[in-house]
């Protein structure tokens, strides 16, 4: 899963797939011990020049208390739409 450093726009942030980036979301999120059952999540790249270019297009909770998972998740994307922009690649 290489990752590669922004060089135009925005060079706080590093490139990755969406698919990278829904697994980083998710192993971020599972960390917490309420949250180990979370299944994962779906991303979506926003067009246009939005920064962040990426927001959560849905959640799987599988088992997971809702009510307990949402400001977990919540601080995670937070944290993970500083670091990330999801790359211009079609494969993901």
């Amino acid at each position: 899963m290489p990752l590669i450093a922004l060089q135009k726009n925005d060079q706080s942030r590093t490139l990755i797939s969406r698919t990278s980036l829904e697994e980083e979301i998710t192993k971020a999120v599972r960390v917490d011990d309420a949250c180990t059952a979370l299944v994962g999540v779906i991303v979506e790249r926003l067009r246009g020049q939005s920064v962040p270019n990426w927001a959560i297009k849905g959640i799987k909770f599988g088992t997971v208390d809702r009510d307990k998972a949402g400001p977990i998740i919540e601080a995670v994307v937070v944290r993970m739409q500083r670091l990330y922009s999801i790359s211009n690649d079609r494969g993901g």
